[in-house]
């Protein structure tokens, strides 16, 4: 087998983690628009073993660097790389779903503005990793720069909502004590499209 095809197989190994991920999004915006904390609930028994998984992978890249040499050992230190992003994706998730779960248990409210910016984030970002993982099934470029693209407009969403919401909180037309909650998920989700970019720029390397 080829180092290139060896790769090839490996990041499509990856491929489940990152749909499940995008499912994970896709499921946290269903409970933020109907305020739902028992869809969230049923989030942490997926969370929890979708990064035991991720682990697991990142210790078998661990093991296969150290028997490798040269460019087999940079290609498995790559992957090993790409993990680590989809890790701290996966955290990010994590905390954002925390985020959510205090403010549905206590009742705080959001604008419309603020719960539409926030449903168009959560949207945006599971089409993101869709089209990472395309990626690292097909290897195309096309897509790659498409994600890429993607991924710089969202973040530039993430500041444009932030800077919209210090407006309206002037303007009286925010609820104040649901702040600290839309800050949040802006902060983490901008984290996120971080090490989205950075999965992106490391499959357009050649192995």
């Amino acid at each position: 087998m080829t180092e290139e095809r060896a790769v090839r197989e490996q990041l499509a190994d990856f491929c489940p983690i990152v749909d499940k991920l995008s499912s994970v999004i896709d499921a946290v915006r269903k409970a933020f628009t109907h305020q739902n904390s028992q869809l969230l609930a049923q989030l942490i028994n997926q969370q929890e073993p979708l990064c035991r998984e991720i682990g697991s992978d990142m210790r078998k890249m661990n093991e296969l660097a150290a028997g490798k040499l040269g460019g087999e050992r940079d290609s498995c230190l790559r992957l090993h790389s790409i993990l680590t992003h989809i890790q701290i994706i996966a955290e990010m998730i994590g905390r954002i779903e925390e985020t959510l779960r205090k403010q549905i248990k206590d009742g705080v409210l959001f604008s419309d503005k603020a719960i539409s910016q926030v449903n168009h984030l959560f949207y945006q970002q599971t089409e993101i990793l869709r089209s990472l993982s395309e990626l690292m099934r097909s290897g195309d470029e096309g897509i790659r720069h498409c994600a890429i693209e993607e991924c710089k407009k969202l973040g530039q969403s993430c500041i444009q909502f932030a800077t919209d919401h210090e407006s309206r909180l002037v303007e009286g037309l925010c609820y104040p004590q649901g702040a600290p909650f839309f800050l949040a998920i802006i902060d983490n989700m901008q984290t996120i499209i971080h090490h989205d970019l950075e999965v992106a720029r490391i499959l357009g390397n050649e192995f």
